[in-house]
């Protein structure tokens, strides 16, 4: 086949970045363009400055899993690279990057060719091909392909003149959460590093800390998070804060914990995944992401090297 094409992803997350790693091992190069300021989607982290330290919140995923031969391949380079660490005592193994959660990506992705504030609004037929439309130019621009990684509900918005597509998206439902992080006035001795809250009556799933034990992250419950989605944010944080607090306080003498800010992920977590097709009939356009195979990182990854075997035998 002619190596040649040029084919367009969408999204920056680990699923896109997956796809494009597929498709360079077939010898075929991509573009990967994103709307955010920074690669790893729901893989967040947040730098906060105190003089001149700088410290991070893992303010999304905290840590990832491997059953995969393929993904188990890409974490056993990161160890042995050092940009993947160990975490924690888990059965099955988690991992997380290191010294932050982006850098996991940034070094899986340094031969990709990826673009930060790059919004693709629009996608329709030209031919064969897919034309996409550059929010900023205003310019349309025609791909051999395209692979879509954004969530279910934003890619709905896109895929109006892919139908079966569209309606493979419309099957996908999530969990919105509340992530709030915080720090200690100093640096809190003999407790873990991580909690969990699944089975527990209470408003959080879980809270951990990152690579420095002053700076943690706390999440709340789908069932919170859906109903208080557009509630007033200074009492979701006073609401979310006291939990922290009254748990903390069971653990240690006077936990003295600061705010430092509150992100709200509207598509955090899979609930429904896809029922459908990954890819339209006719032309090459295709979509990944956990809300084709589930809500965790790896099966992200499983998605983006899906959808990039089915473009890859489109184009042959």
């Amino acid at each position: 086949m002619n190596f040649s094409k040029k084919i367009l992803i969408i999204g920056s997350g680990i699923a896109g970045i997956a796809a494009s790693l597929k498709l360079k091992s077939y010898g075929l190069e991509s573009t990967i363009v994103d709307k955010g300021n920074f690669i790893g989607g729901r893989i967040g982290t947040r730098e906060e400055k105190v003089g001149k330290n700088t410290y991070y919140f893992f303010h999304g995923a905290q840590f990832f899993t491997a059953k995969s031969n393929n993904f188990k391949k890409v974490i056993n380079l990161g160890i042995k690279e050092h940009y993947i660490k160990k975490f924690g005592d888990f059965s099955p193994p988690r991992f997380r990057g290191f010294p932050t959660m982006r850098n996991f990506l940034s070094n899986i992705s340094e031969d990709i060719n990826i673009q930060q504030n790059f919004k693709i609004t629009g996608l329709k037929k030209i031919n064969k091909k897919i034309s996409a439309l550059d929010e900023k130019s205003k310019s349309w621009n025609v791909f051999d392909a395209v692979i879509s990684t954004i969530p279910a509900p934003q890619n709905l918005e896109l895929m109006n003149n892919f139908p079966v597509l569209k309606q493979s998206l419309k099957t996908a439902s999530y969990d919105a959460c509340m992530a709030l992080m915080f720090y200690f006035d100093e640096h809190p001795l003999k407790i873990p590093d991580y909690f969990e809250f699944y089975d527990k009556p209470s408003i959080l799933s879980w809270m951990a800390a990152s690579n420095n034990k002053r700076y943690w992250t706390a999440h709340t419950k789908g069932s919170y998070s859906n109903l208080n989605l557009n509630n007033n944010k200074l009492l979701i944080k006073n609401e979310i804060l006291s939990s922290i607090e009254d748990f903390l306080s069971a653990l240690m003498n006077k936990p003295n914990i600061n705010f430092s800010s509150l992100h709200v992920w509207k598509y955090a977590k899979i609930k429904q995944i896809v029922v459908g097709k990954q890819i339209d009939p006719e032309f090459p356009i295709a979509i990944a992401g956990d809300f084709m195979e589930g809500p965790n990182v790896e099966s992200a990854f499983i998605s983006g090297e899906k959808a990039a075997e089915l473009i890859f035998n489109r184009l042959s």
